[in-house]
């Protein structure tokens, strides 16, 4: 003889399995999603070079860009690792290149 259970408030019911859903949802993606371990003794390699007449940010992001890597990628996390709002360089400015070992 099987037993059956019957749902009484199934409003109730409805709300406790979207719960769970969302509860193991934001469990999975935060343990899968996470590539970097995140500390106060993370350093990022750089190599610093000035910028001489007639340098561009797609010239140097050119020439330090990494096998298989989109050079507007390049160019963006040299933006960012420097703390540029726009691309704008002039000689004399000192640029850090982020080397990423992928």
């Amino acid at each position: 003889m099987k037993k059956r259970y019957k749902i009484v408030n199934k409003r109730r019911f409805y709300f406790f399995i979207t719960s769970v859903f969302a509860v193991i949802s934001i469990l999975l993606f935060t343990l899968l999603l996470n590539n970097k371990a995140h500390s106060s003794v993370y350093r990022v390699n750089y190599r610093e070079i000035e910028v001489v007449e007639g340098d561009t940010l797609w010239n140097i992001a050119s020439n330090y860009l990494p096998e298989k890597t989109d050079i507007r990628k390049m160019i963006y996390d040299i933006k960012e690792f420097n703390g540029m709002d726009n691309s704008y360089i002039y000689p004399g400015d000192m640029i850090k290149i982020p080397i990423t070992n992928k």
